[in-house]
């Protein structure tokens, strides 16, 4: 990823040579994860595919290294509870309804009153055992918590071999769902990879373009979204931006890092993250956003005022966030889809099973049901959703006639798949969540010019961190 620098970048932390990322290390073959009588019998390496999509972005040209995955002999697993007593757990009613939709096995459900309470609540169940589920569904905010715990066990442990579902996967779908040794415990049925939501309306206004093919090429760096918007602000005399807010775009520069920020047990700042430093103070000086929080009530506002050229995030992003599904925005047909400068992703939820479950084989069944049988994940594409399976977005992707309303009959697929390969989470760290909290209070505090260089954001950054005691 490169740009124009307008400030000098000043390194404040450093890592002494040498050391690699502990997500990006070898795995070690190991049973400790499993039960005591579980042997360890192979390492698989997942493979990617790609379909000839057209690279777009100087920074995600290559797709990411193999990465090795540390499996168990599948079990014969079988019920020991009474039929119809998996209990599955949810924050949303959205899983839930999923298996009963797809799924013939009898389960209960206990859906939490929402978002917030829900990781206390499953916190204290896990930990004690007391009334805890069989099954329970998470987020990516929360996954590496839940899966490097010894209370999570592996999908080898229900009777579900990688080999079920391994080779249509994508792999950065995979690999959010392992622990830190590479042993697959979640498994998701959704890949939500994100790209640029462009207004063509609102294109055509200001840069005199409307057409996907015209304006791919005013996103396809860093840079030149840069020059996109500059043009933008200009055009329109400061009434239209290209983003509604800095941060829309923030987790494109994180999840294109080389290392984490925890590298030999040392805070890193990888370089990107200095680049996007510098990228967000450009931003904010040069007034080229409005300078919204994402999920504010002004971020929303924006999707159909006309104010702002694009969105970035995945299907996921148009489905829930933009309006179109209560009707409150009104600009639906009007939106388009090009690739980012980098890849990421937004949103996603996986499936895992406790050590309590005494339900084994039902558990079993309702994670093919919901992640891997493909017709229930094929009928799951015509809701708009974007399902973990290769094979089927592939086909979706020359399949002239599949297209999104929203998107005025635009096929999103083929931008979306060749962003789903590229992905690489190998930095992804289960202290990410409080780490990415400091970062950004310390890039807010130089955008708005409480600390006067980015030397001593740094610092700040790095205090901060301290105080997390996660060293």
């Amino acid at each position: 990823m490169k740009y124009k620098k307008a400030l000098a970048l000043i390194v404040v932390l450093s890592t002494a040579a040498g050391f690699l990322s502990a997500c990006n290390g070898p795995i070690q073959e190991t049973s400790s994860t499993g039960s005591d009588d579980t042997q360890v019998t192979k390492e698989t390496t997942a493979t990617k595919e790609t379909n000839g999509s057209e690279e777009t972005s100087e920074s995600t040209t290559q797709a990411p290294a193999p990465f090795e995955y540390t499996e168990f002999t599948a079990r014969q697993v079988a019920d020991e509870g009474e039929e119809g007593s998996t209990m599955v757990w949810g924050w949303n009613k959205e899983g839930v309804d999923l298996i009963a939709k797809y799924s013939d096995v009898g389960f209960k459900k206990q859906v939490s009153s929402g978002a917030a309470a829900y990781p206390g609540l499953l916190d204290r169940a896990l930990a004690s055992g007391e009334n805890a589920p069989d099954l329970f569904f998470f987020g990516a905010e929360n996954a590496k918590k839940y899966l490097n715990m010894e209370e999570v066990i592996p999908l080898n442990d229900l009777g579900i071999a990688y080999d079920e579902f391994m080779s249509q996967a994508f792999d950065f779908v995979v690999r959010s769902g392992t622990d830190r040794d590479g042993v697959i415990k979640g498994l998701s049925w959704q890949a939500c990879p994100c790209c640029v939501i462009y207004n063509k309306e609102v294109a055509k206004e200001v840069l005199g373009v409307e057409d996907p093919e015209a304006v791919a090429p005013l996103f396809k760096d860093w840079d030149t979204f840069l020059d996109t918007a500059r043009k933008v602000n200009t055009a329109s005399k400061g009434e239209v931006k290209i983003i509604s807010g800095t941060d829309d775009v923030w987790k494109f520069f994180l999840n294109d890092r080389s290392q984490g920020w925890v590298v030999g047990n040392e805070l890193n700042i990888d370089p990107v993250m200095e680049e996007y430093i510098n990228f967000a103070k450009i931003l904010h000086d040069e007034k080229l956003t409005f300078n919204t929080t994402q999920g504010s009530s002004a971020w929303t506002k924006n999707m159909s005022n006309h104010k702002v050229l694009a969105y970035f995030g995945s299907m996921q992003t148009l489905k829930y966030s933009m309006g179109f599904a209560d009707g409150s925005n009104k600009t639906s047909g009007e939106w388009g889809v090009v690739a980012a400068p980098a890849s990421s992703y937004l949103g996603g939820t996986w499936i895992a099973s406790t050590k309590y479950n005494d339900m084994k084989a039902s558990s079993a069944q309702i994670i093919r049901d919901l992640c891997i049988n493909e017709t229930n994940l094929t009928d799951m594409t015509t809701t708009g959703e974007f399902v973990n399976n290769k094979k089927i977005m592939q086909s979706l992707a020359s399949d002239p006639s599949f297209e999104n309303e929203i998107l005025g009959g635009q096929n999103p697929v083929p931008v979306l798949i060749s962003s789903a390969e590229k992905l690489d989470l190998s930095t992804v760290q289960e202290t990410d969540d409080p780490i990415n909290s400091a970062w950004i209070a310390s890039v807010v505090a130089y955008c708005e010019g409480r600390v006067d260089s980015i030397a001593a954001a740094e610092a700040a950054f790095k205090a901060s961190v301290e105080d997390l005691d996660i060293f």
